[in-house]
């Protein structure tokens, strides 16, 4: 086997050092999707739906008795 030439180890090592940053960026991300997700299920009590308003923006928030919800963009009021 070959070894591969300076040019195709440095770009190598640039590419790897890219996918280990972005696995940090990942873990850190969905740490907080889950912490955010744990922290509206506590909020949110039992089968529920109604409308908020985040950053000028209206979502739908339709929740179960189970925890489940989804959270829906929708057109202004």
């Amino acid at each position: 086997m070959n070894s591969p030439d300076i040019e195709t180890r440095v770009a190598i090592s640039l590419a790897v050092g890219q996918y280990l940053r972005a696995i940090d960026h990942f873990d850190v991300a969905s740490q907080a999707l889950t912490r955010a997700c744990s922290e509206l299920r506590k909020k949110i009590d039992g089968a529920a739906r109604f409308v908020v308003q985040v950053e000028y923006r209206h979502y739908l928030v339709t929740s179960d008795q189970e925890g489940n919800f989804d959270v829906e963009q929708i057109e202004s009021l």
